[in-house]
């Protein structure tokens, strides 16, 4: 009787948080797809004025933007799907799509666009983007093998040698993804935060260009 109290008590609690997380998913989603058209019609206007002098750096922002849409989906679907093969299929896409922003986020924020916020007057900015940078670069050096792995063989999209097939909801060893995407959505809030500064700085140097 005990053991079926724990079980329906810990059902309720797990159903609670489930609801919680996809209410909250839902939320993000709708920010970030805001977010994301501001971003666009931003960049757009700013194309037709012939300014261009931000291009790097919204083009950066927008991709991004993209990207961190892409795992929080994905993640979202990982942890509240109740389907096995679903779960093997958005851990494979998680891991892949995260492998893919860690191979490309660091030259998105690499030299190119330190030179292009420098010549705008915002070196302070430079400085801090390459401080996240190198938080990108370690999580990718640790846990690149891994992820690989599950990419690999999850699913059978890459392997060929069916007996190394990788069942997620079994193996304890992969719930290190949700840790490897913790540290990813982590980082990306503080990447987010500082991305809104530097467009709130461009606003005004543009405005204080065109009152001159």
């Amino acid at each position: 009787m005990l053991k079926r109290l724990k079980l329906h008590l810990y059902r309720r609690k797990t159903k609670k948080l489930r609801k919680g997380l996809k209410n909250s998913l839902i939320e993000s989603e709708k920010i970030r797809t805001s977010d994301i058209e501001t971003i666009q019609t931003t960049w757009k206007k700013l194309q037709i004025a012939k300014i261009s002098k931000y291009d790097k750096f919204y083009n950066f922002s927008l991709y991004y933007a993209f990207v961190t849409q892409d795992i929080s989906i994905l993640w979202g679907n990982y942890n509240l799907t109740d389907s096995k093969a679903e779960r093997n299929l958005y851990g494979r896409l998680l891991s892949m799509t995260i492998i893919e922003f860690l191979d490309d986020i660091n030259g998105l924020l690499g030299k190119d666009l330190r030179q292009e916020l420098e010549s705008n007057g915002m070196s302070e900015y430079a400085i801090t983007l390459n401080q996240i940078n190198k938080t990108y670069a370690r999580l990718k050096t640790k846990k690149n093998s891994e992820l690989r792995q599950i990419r690999n063989n999850v699913a059978a999209h890459k392997t060929k040698i069916a007996k190394d097939l990788i069942n997620l909801s079994n193996e304890d060893y992969y719930t290190d993804l949700d840790d490897v995407t913790s540290i990813v959505i982590e980082t990306n809030i503080i990447l987010n935060k500082l991305t809104s500064e530097i467009i709130n700085s461009i606003i005004k140097q543009i405005l204080s260009e065109r009152s001159l």
